[in-house]
């Protein structure tokens, strides 16, 4: 006996999932279901020569991961905790003490750092299957992410071929391992891989903005950063309202700030909402290597 479900039926079931706040507003009306849905994947796509952290863009995913292990805290009565996030950091470039004021006591964070392609899918992989995980951070290191005159230079028609298909492999793993356990995938990418095929349920391109960080010291109190819609799964197509949108990263407690500027002020120092070329250069973020 074959079962056929229409897109529309499909759509209705998509819309009954949970939905969990990002903690960013803006970000959350950028998101097809109007925040982030367990079970799924975001990718963040970033500036490629601004290293792992592509301009603020693996901060801000983080500072979404704690959101997300904090919300799954008390579902299942007084003895819940919050899940562990898991960060899969192949390049070496995450630092954790960085980062460990956004956590609390609770929260349990674990790093892996694999060290070859196939290691790094199968973490990746099994991280998402675990139920004890709300989030896995990862940027992979996988040659398809770079600029379309590199690859072309480096790989030849069927190399090429072969690694946009094991990236799209990978992804569809992943995709399905979320779905099991309601974990989400958090995945940094540079801007390049925009046009290479993804299983991502929302594509959220991430440029920093120029005058949004306050200093105290010689410590970054806050970063402002531009994020815009490009692309994802079907359900994204259908989504209405705004495609862009402006969001203020306190970089000390990891979680939205408050900008000192008026929506008038914001609109001149920002531009237009649209899609931006991220500009090149590598910034200095809460999580940064030490």
């Amino acid at each position: 006996m074959v079962s056929v479900t229409t897109g529309g039926e499909l759509l209705v079931r998509q819309r009954e999932r949970p939905v969990v706040s990002s903690g960013f507003r803006p970000l959350d009306a950028l998101l097809p279901a109007g925040g982030v849905r367990p079970g799924s994947l975001i990718e963040w796509l970033a500036e490629g020569d601004a290293g792992p952290g592509g301009g603020g863009a693996a901060s801000l995913a983080f500072a979404v991961a704690c959101r997300l292990a904090e919300a799954r805290g008390g579902e299942a009565g007084a003895q819940a905790r919050p899940r562990t996030i898991v960060v899969v950091d192949r390049t070496g470039w995450f630092h954790p003490p960085a980062v460990m004021p956004w956590l609390g006591d609770e929260r349990r964070l674990v790093v892996a750092r694999p060290s070859r392609d196939d290691d790094e899918i199968w973490t990746i992989d099994q991280a998402l299957r675990c139920t004890g995980v709300a989030a896995v951070l990862a940027w992979p290191r996988n040659r398809v992410g770079r600029s379309a005159a590199t690859r072309g230079s480096r790989l030849g028609g069927s190399a090429l071929k072969g690694a946009l298909q094991q990236w799209s492999t990978a992804m569809r793993r992943w995709q399905l391992a979320a779905a099991s356990s309601g974990a989400v995938g958090l995945f940094v990418r540079p801007l390049a891989a925009r046009s290479e095929p993804s299983w991502a349920e929302a594509r959220i391109a991430v440029a920093p903005l120029p005058g949004g960080s306050r200093q105290s010291g010689s410590t970054f109190a806050e970063r402002r950063l531009r994020l815009t819609l490009a692309g994802g799964s079907w359900a994204a197509v259908a989504a209405d309202g705004q495609h862009a949108a402006d969001v203020v990263l306190d970089l000390a407690r990891g979680c939205a700030g408050a900008t000192p500027w008026g929506a008038a002020t914001t609109r001149r120092l920002a531009g237009p909402a649209r899609p931006v070329a991220l500009a090149g250069g590598r910034s200095d973020v809460a999580c940064r290597a030490s």
